[in-house]
């Protein structure tokens, strides 16, 4: 890799904050890519995005929040997880059946709250 991967991604998150980058969107894109290609570290592309995705949510305040339960939520439990979140969270909904009942919540790919039957399982097993 010609740049690390944090770099790259430092880079492209203050890009994409500036406020003026809303309209040539199309064209950073491209040319983010051109450079990638350029230095050979296409491969490493997800990785870089995801980690400016990271900075450009903690720049703006907002956090990632992944809600994974074993079957769909219903309508008031999506109003209960809703009733936590700030303005600015990305939410992402992922069905898990390993969970087996009940929810996980991860915060930013980094903490976690495991509400889950499976998690609770696991803990009883691991204190054995």
């Amino acid at each position: 890799m010609k740049y690390p991967t944090h770099s790259y991604a430092q880079a492209l998150a203050e890009v994409i904050r500036d406020p003026k980058a809303k309209a040539h969107e199309a064209e950073i894109v491209k040319n983010f890519l051109a450079l990638l290609h350029k230095n050979g570290d296409e491969s490493h592309a997800r990785k870089i995005v995801e980690e400016a995705a990271r900075l450009a949510r903690r720049y703006g305040g907002g956090r990632k929040v992944t809600v994974e339960s074993a079957r769909r939520l219903t309508p008031a439990q999506k109003k209960l997880v809703h009733g936590f979140l700030k303005k600015d969270d990305t939410v992402e909904e992922r069905i898990d059946p390993d969970l087996i009942a009940g929810i996980r919540i991860i915060l930013n790919d980094e903490m976690q709250f495991d509400g889950s039957l499976r998690g609770k399982v696991d803990k009883i097993f691991n204190n054995i």
